[in-house]
């Protein structure tokens, strides 16, 4: 049994590995040793620090030049504060986790099942499978997230149950469809709205790089930040950098991200200068934005009847309007067409007009 501190949903994702980060600098005195140990890029560490700082609004390093790195005192607490309540619960859970670990070698009864999502990130999609886990008493939801291409491909070879994906509204979106629908293998689909997102330039605060728009990104003292190859948002980038008669290859580009939420610490962390992504996450950090399009995050099942409970149940859910409700907080969101269903000619009249 694995226990993990949950800060809600407006916290930094990774606070299990910005643990194991603190712990790892505390006995090494060095956050490049510590990276490494815990399987992080030098960036991606000072990325994770720096996001949860800004959320707990409290220091967490000390540098030092040539006297390494230690942990201001709050960081210790964080660090006492989890070592304490995991020796008080070990003895109780582990005495507790006996008749899971017994059903856990138990056949499978009739009527369990694990929905499976495969899905581009997206941080209420994280909110939905909390939901589901709880009311789900019989089964198990899982969520394993990946570029929205790859997500489709999992679908197609029936890897995962429910795909997300996303795509640009309008005709920056038409190219990209088109490749959804030109994968090898790939089902019928039957697509629920989820939300509809802005994305654009997120850039550091106060935009001390005087960045106006793509043009701006060939400029060789501008530090880009890339998205992962196959994540919908990199495949409008490239597609926008076509447009633009921007050559990717030339910009001044280190490592690829996995998730518009480490695309932002990157930048406020002073890591990078810019990168495409979710407005929600600029604004969560006091980053600046430049708007660039709209896109449309979808829900896809296999069109086929077994799905088709499990679509009713999820339409349902976002279609409520307490749920609907969550956009209120998120810059950049809106969720008019959460829990709508479409087929992919409906879809494609909503995000193309025709």
């Amino acid at each position: 049994m694995r226990v993990e501190w949950d800060f809600g949903p407006e916290a930094p994702v990774g606070i299990g590995r910005l643990l194991a980060l603190l712990a790892a600098i505390e006995a090494s005195g060095s956050i490049a040793g510590a990276a490494r140990q815990t399987g992080l890029s030098y960036r991606n560490a000072w990325g994770l620090i720096n996001a949860w700082q800004s959320y707990f609004g409290q220091a967490l390093i000390v540098t030092a030049r040539a006297h390494g790195s230690t942990l201001e005192s709050f960081a210790r607490r964080l660090l006492e504060a989890d070592r304490g309540a995991r020796q008080s619960l070990a003895r109780t859970l582990d005495s507790a986790s006996q008749p899971m670990r017994a059903l856990s070698l138990q056949p499978a009864e009739q009527g369990a099942s694990t929905l499976r999502f495969a899905a581009s990130h997206e941080p209420l999609l994280n909110d939905l499978i909390r939901q589901l886990r709880l009311d789900r008493a019989n089964a198990s939801v899982t969520l394993s997230t990946h570029g929205s291409l790859e997500s489709l491909l999992a679908l197609s070879a029936r890897r995962c149950d429910i795909a997300g994906f996303h795509c640009p509204v309008g005709e920056l979106g038409r190219d990209i469809w088109a490749l959804y629908r030109a994968q090898h293998g790939l089902p019928r689909l039957h697509l629920i709205g989820f939300a509809r997102r802005r994305q654009g330039l997120i850039l550091a605060r106060g935009n001390p790089k005087q960045v106006r728009g793509l043009s701006d990104l060939s400029r060789t003292d501008l530090r880009f930040v890339h998205r992962q190859p196959g994540a919908g948002t990199r495949l409008a980038f490239d597609l926008l950098a076509r447009r633009a008669g921007l050559d990717t290859r030339a910009l001044n580009a280190g490592d690829e991200e996995h998730t518009h939420a480490a695309v932002a610490a990157l930048i406020a962390s002073d890591e990078a200068d810019a990168g495409l992504g979710l407005e929600a996450f600029a604004h969560r950090l006091g980053l600046d934005f430049i708007p660039l399009f709209e896109e449309m995050y979808f829900l896809a099942l296999r069109d086929v009847p077994a799905s088709r409970l499990a679509a009713q149940s999820l339409s349902a859910r976002l279609l409520r309007p307490d749920w609907r409700a969550r956009a209120d907080g998120l810059s950049g969101y809106s969720l008019t067409e959460a829990g709508l269903q479409y087929d992919l000619a409906g879809a494609e009249r909503l995000l193309f007009g025709s």
